[in-house]
């Protein structure tokens, strides 16, 4: 957190930001073999909209084929994504907080994954960093 910073403050380039990396799908297998990628708080539910938010089963298809194929097969990652790019257009804290957890944005914004601001994000990361770096600001020698 210091290090991200004082990068901030110094005006350095900061680490890649996670739209940058390869994402990391993040696989859980539930009691029934359905896999849910990025989200494990996800398993278990059920929406109007993407169902079980299950990519496949393992039962069914091998976890390599399911996370190879998992934007094709999962609908929610695809408004994920443009909640994710979203952020990334409007936030000054982008970098640092990744632009929140898929299960914070649906249960935040009633079943929206393309929404922006939540309160995990603002409490866990935007205040964490705003209160660092306001320190960090205080405290320069």
């Amino acid at each position: 957190m210091l290090n991200f910073a004082g990068a901030v403050l110094g005006s350095h380039v900061t680490a890649p930001t996670p739209t940058s990396a390869p994402w990391d799908p993040l696989p859980t297998v539930a009691y029934n073999g359905g896999v849910i990628m990025l989200s494990p708080e996800l398993a278990g539910f059920n929406d109007r909209r993407f169902g079980d938010f299950a990519t496949g089963n393992v039962l069914h298809t091998g976890l390599d084929v399911l996370v190879a194929e998992a934007e094709e097969r999962t609908p929610w990652i695809t408004e994920l994504w443009n909640g994710v790019d979203a952020c990334d257009a409007a936030c000054p804290t982008f970098a640092f907080c990744g632009g929140a957890h898929a299960a914070n944005r649906y249960f935040e914004h009633d079943g929206r994954f393309d929404a922006t601001r939540t309160r995990c994000c603002t409490t866990a990361k935007i205040a964490l960093l705003e209160g660092v770096t306001r320190h960090v600001r205080e405290h320069r020698p």
